[in-house]
């Protein structure tokens, strides 16, 4: 009966160990990234990706975008799905005034779900809020491809969920 007794014991510690390591998956690495006066935390296995739309100097500007691995820009009218999306992966866009538009109010951050039909250029899943910090207006935008775990869901939403204001220099 003691050798069972260490059987189950060991067992429970493989589960504990495995749930941790599973929930780690995507979870954020304490790492943020910047740009454009805002920032994001970083998912485990993600980085920063180069806007597509930088030289916009019109309003919205694209201010911040963060994937997975395989996420790249592409050519597109569309200035949130100008993205590549793996099938396995996610990004994170955000965009900004440079004053207040007065929508932030309506899509709260906290209340971001994925839905299909969110973006025109984007057929897969995606998500969207509205935050306005220090009078200026910014929009979160969630693309996930069609195979993207829960794990990468999870961490796409926390990522964009994370947005906050850059330390001023």
């Amino acid at each position: 009966m003691r050798h069972c007794g260490r059987h189950l014991l060991a067992l429970a510690v493989g589960a504990v160990v495995a749930s941790i390591a599973v929930a780690s998956i995507g979870a954020a690495t304490g790492v943020v990234a910047r740009s454009g006066g805002v920032q994001l935390d970083l998912p485990s296995g993600w980085s920063k990706v180069v806007p597509t739309h930088e030289d916009r100097v019109e309003d919205p500007r694209t201010l911040l975008v963060i994937g997975t691995d395989g996420v790249k820009a592409i050519e597109s009218d569309c200035q949130v799905s100008s993205y590549r999306v793996p099938a396995d992966g996610a990004v994170v866009v955000v965009i900004g005034w440079r004053d207040s538009v007065g929508a932030s109010g309506f899509l709260p951050l906290s209340t971001m779900k994925l839905r299909r039909g969110t973006f025109e250029c984007f057929p897969g899943r995606g998500a969207v809020g509205r935050i306005m910090r220090r009078d200026r207006d910014f929009q979160v935008n969630v693309m996930v491809g069609d195979r993207a775990s829960a794990a990468t869901v999870d961490a796409a939403l926390d990522a964009a969920r994370s947005l906050g204001l850059a330390p001023r220099a």
